[in-house]
């Protein structure tokens, strides 16, 4: 029988920040999400940029974010960028929900925002 030769999740996300009550992003925004939050994903931590939020907190809506990833997938290329703290170049590719209850500072850390052309490009691709 051949072994399974897929990866792990890396079980050890550190929190990023001091608990905290759930709060909405805005879109646009880009953060450092701990992958537990949002499902099977072999990265402990991984960027994010928002995409779409609820339109309020009494909302049952999920956040929708897109991933990025320094792998060489399909999706909306992006260079690396120092003042995001992205040190690589990747590529935004799988759109994914979160549960608003699950928006709380130690799972997720805010990068900025991600400029233009690169936002309206991944919305489109992604949310429209």
């Amino acid at each position: 029988m051949a072994r399974d030769q897929r990866r792990p999740h890396a079980l050890l996300a550190r929190l990023t920040g001091e608990r905290g009550e759930p709060f909405l992003p805005e879109a646009g925004q880009l953060y450092r999400v701990n992958t537990l939050i949002y499902g099977q994903d072999k990265a402990a931590a991984r960027p994010a940029v928002v995409v779409c939020v609820p339109p309020s907190q009494a909302s049952k809506s999920p956040i929708r974010i897109v991933t990025r990833t320094s792998k060489h997938e399909r999706g909306i290329k992006h260079p690396a960028d120092k003042s995001l703290n992205l040190n690589r170049d990747g590529t935004f590719s799988v759109l994914v929900s979160v549960e608003q209850q699950l928006w709380r500072p130690e799972n997720v850390e805010l990068l900025g925002v991600l400029p233009e052309p690169y936002l309206a490009q991944v919305i489109e691709r992604f949310y429209s």
